[in-house]
């Protein structure tokens, strides 16, 4: 499957303006439970990416390499921009020790995406709002598609079957 990044872009500027402390770790994370959640309510994931088991939780490959390439576009040049470019982009923290993802400042659109994965962003956006990237990790490492994948390895997303949904979003009503 396609990643289509215009809709990781409108999801990613909405976790920026709904999240606070919004570093990368922590938009991968939340990318991860959105995804996930999603494959074992709906059936598919949200993003279509391949996850892997990295130390600091599940990464999906694709996003993180496009969140890389917003660090490097001023020194390799306007052919190698991200994707992503258009809809977030890395900002210094205050002590300058690590990059925050802020919106790049166009408008986005919610309804480009379909009615269960607005519900499901919202959810989660508001669940993880004040979630240090820390304590996502740490979460992420207490569940079964993590804790039954070798390291290093892609994740199954037919693990998420044996996510608890209510424990991760209480608030969540799956259809």
């Amino acid at each position: 499957m396609k990643i289509d990044f215009g809709k990781v872009g409108i999801i990613s500027a909405y976790f920026a303006e709904n999240t606070e402390g919004l570093y990368v770790t922590k938009l991968l994370k939340l990318f991860y439970y959105l995804d996930f959640i999603s494959y074992k309510t709906r059936g598919a994931s949200v993003s279509n990416d391949v996850y892997f088991k990295f130390p600091y939780g599940p990464v999906p490959s694709a996003i993180k390499n496009s969140i890389d390439l917003l660090s490097k576009e001023n020194i390799l040049g306007e052919e190698f921009k991200s994707q992503l470019s258009p809809y977030i982009k890395l900002q210094k923290n205050a002590d300058g020790n690590g990059n925050l993802i802020v919106g790049a400042g166009k408008e986005y659109n919610l309804r480009k995406l379909s009615n269960s994965e607005i519900e499901l962003v919202k959810c989660i956006a508001e669940t993880f709002k004040d979630t240090r990237a820390k304590q996502l990790s740490n979460k992420t490492h207490e569940e079964a598609p993590w804790l039954s994948t070798s390291d290093f390895s892609v994740i199954d997303y037919e693990l998420s079957l044996e996510l608890e949904v209510e424990s991760i979003l209480p608030a969540y009503k799956s259809k």
